[in-house]
């Protein structure tokens, strides 16, 4: 009986470092086999700033994730990354006069591929970076559009539109050596948002075209989904850690109070609470014990969280969208579970809002089934997909472009319980 592969990934994110190792079964479903969290104290915004602490918190996940696994059990992890020096951008790419027939093979294929990886490389005008990601969008063999798979077929010209993902060299080799350091043998490296896509979107959401925005803890991570495949992708600077922040300052609490304040008391949307419902604090150093309404608790935690929505949808308008998404808005991350946020997102965005969990894993515990785990769980999915392979996905036909994904915010943002015309 042959050996069910084993898949392995790592997440060092700004509040916790992830680690999972699955057993991919003989119906492709992904069975977990370890897990293992720790406090990530030496991450900024998704950049190691500490490798001693970022090193420590490492060792600590795999210790935890590998514990009852027996010995070498893992050939290689693939690594998240993660930082707002990642991005991602369309790249177009033709081979062929036009005047010349040639019957396209993978070769042809490969030379379009690398094509693009050469202007990428040309287009980085000297600013450090490096490619980590090449995926095929999109064929076009003389002026027919939504070519799935070209191979095989006659054209004098053949187009190639291609997502590509680059970052820059220094913070991924920082999270390199960190991982090393730890006797990780790193057997690739996916960017964040991609890597949570592949967490918490289905099928359709893809095809039909959908978005991705997890919120953690010192970044958001935005994937555009379109005919099955990417299109956009970016990490923002900012995260759930400034919610935190905000209720410490407001509240004059530790941050360590006021995230526990926020998990448990927090709401996005203040005018949702009963207005006489109350909270007790407890003293602290700077305050004694005392009463609050959880509305006025509540208010920075709107204010922030309105910022962030507004801050996303500028985004999203930077990806050109040409049409809705009617596979709409799929929020994960922690900061996905704020009681609240999705309804704002869904009101201010006028489209379909969903928290999306982890998908396609057999036995998986519902404690691990949270948005939180999106993007290590991911990762795994991508192993599966791209082990051996370049990033060449299936590529699916265009939808019609009808409406602007900008017409969708009509109004701004209100806390009201229905949008008004």
């Amino acid at each position: 009986m042959a050996k069910e592969p084993i898949y392995a990934a790592i997440d060092i994110g700004t509040s916790k470092v992830m680690s999972v190792v699955a057993r991919l079964g003989p119906e492709g479903e992904l069975k977990p086999l370890g897990m293992g969290a720790a406090p990530s104290l030496g991450v900024q915004q998704g950049i190691v700033d500490d490798f001693s602490e970022v090193k420590e918190a490492v060792l600590d996940s795999l210790d935890e994730c590998l514990r009852y696994m027996g010995r070498n059990p893992v050939d290689g992890f693939y690594a998240v990354v993660n930082g707002d020096h990642l991005s991602g951008s369309t790249s177009a790419e033709v081979l062929g006069n036009g005047e010349e027939g040639l019957t396209v093979t993978e070769q042809h294929l490969r030379s379009l591929i690398n094509r693009t990886s050469a202007a990428g490389q040309g287009a980085s005008d000297g600013k450090n970076d490096q490619i980590l990601h090449i995926i095929p969008m999109r064929y076009r063999m003389d002026g027919v559009d939504g070519i799935r798979n070209p191979t095989g077929l006659n054209a004098n010209e053949l187009h190639l539109d291609a997502h590509v993902v680059r970052g820059m060299s220094v913070p991924l080799a920082n999270t390199m050596r960190t991982l090393e350091s730890c006797k990780v043998r790193v057997q690739g490296m996916v960017s964040h948002p991609l890597a949570s896509g592949e967490g918490v979107l289905t099928a359709d959401e893809r095809e039909m075209g959908a978005a991705v925005v997890d919120i953690g803890a010192g970044t958001i991570k935005i994937a555009v989904y379109r005919d099955g495949t990417p299109f956009y992708s970016s990490v923002l600077a900012m995260g759930s850690n400034q919610l935190t922040r905000d209720l410490a300052i407001s509240q004059r609490v530790p941050f360590q109070m006021a995230e526990e304040l926020k998990l448990e008391h927090g709401h996005a949307l203040p005018d949702d609470i009963d207005s006489s419902e109350e909270i007790i604090l407890p003293a602290t150093q700077m305050q004694p014990k005392r009463i609050v309404l959880r509305r006025e608790l509540c208010e920075p935690l709107y204010l922030r969280s309105l910022q962030i929505l507004k801050v996303v949808h500028a985004e999203l308008c930077k990806a050109q969208i040409e049409t809705a998404l009617p596979g709409g808005i799929v929020l994960t991350g922690g900061g996905a579970r704020m009681p609240g946020f999705a309804e704002m997102t869904e009101r201010g965005l006028r489209t379909p809002v969903r928290v999306g969990a982890p998908l396609w894993y057999a036995g998986l515990p519902d404690s691990l089934r949270q948005p939180e785990f999106a993007a290590a769980l991911g990762t795994l999915q991508w192993a599966v997909k791209h082990r051996g392979l370049s990033d060449r996905t299936p590529i699916r036909a265009e939808g019609e472009r009808n409406r602007s994904f900008a017409g969708l915010l009509r109004r701004p943002f209100t806390r009201s319980s229905a949008p008004t015309e």
